[in-house]
């Protein structure tokens, strides 16, 4: 008989030892812990697969109100004064995957409403060139940026606030507020102690919105550039350039030519990543701190497949010893436990499967409410995500037959005369 048709044969008995050996009843105690196994390997894949589907969608919630708020690159100059952004601008069109590029500022201030007052970040920026810079239009609950440059028939500018913001102050769009900055300019030499007030002006609330990130909603303002260049004093330079490109996820390497193109050492370019590093940084120590954990429910559950396997090799030493003796190897002896181990893994792999599916939809469909100011977003955000559903089955799988291993070496490597021995006496 050809060599291939002899392995093949060989494996067949072995798939069919191991299939009546899961399937046989000979002691009860033996089969609660076979079942014992599969439920343990399926609540440790359902909840590995649940905290790679919670944890990423964490990261790509956060990811996505970050992009949504925060340009993809940002771009300063060493000093205290930028003015010559236009040049920049016309720079940074000509390097390879910029999209757009808007100017901006960036200052501290006091507003005042009608219930409180709140310490925010003012950002100026150019309605038409921020709209392709960043997504904030997109999350505006009430009026638009392009109002932000509408004329007012009072003549008071316009303001946008953040959501929170807006109700901490008693403001609706359409009322007045008052922002009080400290800092009259930003000229070195004009710093000196005054006895005078800080410089106020009512601003007219033309637009809200809702980012959903907390830490925005309640920290973030918005003027027209001009107008946020004259009431802080800046005169005609800003903060910086905010950055769109072509794929915020190689955002990394449009960074490296920008710095390239613009001269080393000249000019600060981060992309969104290193401008949110701590953010993401803690994201990432707690999925793994999450995922290390659930890790250990597959390995629990592994140890009772070994443990399964080792009494299914004490109860089965006679037919062992009988195998040995008409001439199986020790190879095919570890194949049966193997099988057998990797059998109970893939059925304990499926269940978990479904039931994480079935877990991680329901979460989906119903949504889970979370503290904004704990969590910087409302609802618990869950990801269906193919490659984590193979990543836990592949690593249940492999864990699995790891614990498989050494009751099948205890078994592979019993003599014919000892098994028979212990089974005679």
């Amino acid at each position: 008989m050809p060599r291939g048709l002899l392995e093949s044969a060989a494996v067949a008995y072995e798939h069919l030892i191991a299939a009546r050996h899961l399937k046989a009843r000979g002691k009860r105690s033996l089969s609660v812990v076979t079942w014992l196994a599969v439920i343990g390997v399926a609540l440790g894949v359902a909840a590995l697969v649940g905290g790679f589907s919670i944890t990423s969608g964490f990261e790509q919630a956060f990811r996505e109100k970050v992009l949504g708020i925060t340009a993809h690159l940002f771009v300063r100059e060493y000093g205290i004064r930028f003015t010559d952004y236009r040049a920049v601008q016309d720079r940074l069109a000509e390097v390879e995957g910029v999209a757009a590029s808007s100017p901006m500022t960036f200052n501290e201030a006091m507003l005042s409403g009608a219930t409180g007052t709140a310490g925010v970040v003012v950002k100026g920026i150019d309605p038409a060139q921020a709209g392709r810079v960043l997504a904030l239009s997109d999350y505006m609950a009430e009026g638009s940026l392009a109002d932000l440059e509408a004329p007012d028939p009072q003549g008071v500018e316009g303001i946008v606030l953040g959501g929170a913001l807006a109700e901490k102050l008693g403001a609706k769009r359409g009322d007045l507020i008052t922002v009080i900055s400290p800092l009259r300019t930003l000229d070195p030499e004009a710093w000196r102690a005054s006895p005078d007030a800080p410089v106020s002006r009512p601003f007219r609330v033309c637009g809200i919105f809702d980012a959903g990130f907390h830490e925005y909603d309640t920290r973030l303002a918005y003027m027209a550039l001009p107008t946020a260049q004259r009431f802080f004093a800046t005169g005609d330079a800003v903060a910086g350039i905010e950055v769109a490109v072509d794929d915020p996820l190689r955002a990394g390497e449009v960074a490296a030519r920008v710095d390239a193109a613009l001269g080393a050492g000249d000019f600060s370019v981060l992309d969104w990543r290193r401008q949110n590093r701590n953010l993401f940084a803690s994201l990432t120590y707690q999925r793994l701190a999450i995922l290390l954990v659930l890790s250990v429910m597959v390995v629990l559950a592994a140890c009772n497949v070994a443990i399964m396997l080792i009494m299914l090799v004490l109860e089965r030493t006679k037919e062992i010893a009988i195998l040995k003796a008409m001439g199986a190897t020790d190879r095919s002896i570890l194949r049966v436990f193997v099988w057998e181990g990797l059998a109970i893994g893939a059925v304990g792999t499926a269940v978990g499967l479904v039931l994480a599916f079935a877990f991680c939809e329901g979460l989906l469909s119903n949504g889970l409410t979370l503290d904004p100011k704990v969590y910087g977003i409302a609802r618990l955000p869950v990801v269906f995500e193919p490659l984590d559903y193979l990543m836990a089955a592949v690593g249940a799988l492999v864990i699995t037959f790891v614990a498989a291993i050494f009751p099948a070496l205890r078994g592979a490597r019993l003599a014919p005369v000892d098994g028979l021995r212990e089974t005679f006496g």
